[in-house]
């Protein structure tokens, strides 16, 4: 897979990102870039390949609207996430875990340590 990105790529792929969360058609995008939609049309499969764009499918004024989007890069987000509730569940240091699941011999509803914990931790 190609890792280099070229000028078009490079232009189409800020336009997109430029409509934000509301996204950009691509006849819109065509027109806004004055280039033809075949062109636009082959860049865009080349971006959706290198996972930097996504086609979407949205409602305007009631008719569905084929859309694109940027794809926002883990790096330019932050998440933080508190692992403090879960950190104590048994399953995590159980043995049976890998066997246990719905319509096993182990399952989650007849476990009694973790019956046991999410009752300690409701009281």
């Amino acid at each position: 897979m190609e890792t280099k990105i070229s000028t078009n790529e490079e232009l189409v792929h800020r336009k997109i990102a430029e409509s934000g969360d509301e996204g950009i058609s691509q006849q819109e995008l065509a027109r806004k870039l004055g280039i033809s939609t075949r062109e636009l049309a082959t860049t865009v499969k080349k971006l959706i390949n290198k996972k930097m764009i996504i086609k979407k499918a949205v409602k305007e004024n009631g008719k569905p609207v084929i859309k694109l989007f940027a794809v926002r890069r883990i790096e330019e987000q932050q998440i933080y996430v508190n692992l403090g509730s879960i950190e104590d569940i048994p399953c995590f240091t159980c043995k049976l875990l890998f066997k246990c699941d719905n319509g096993a011999h182990v399952t989650p509803s007849s476990c009694t340590k973790l019956s046991n914990w999410i009752l300690s931790s409701v009281a």
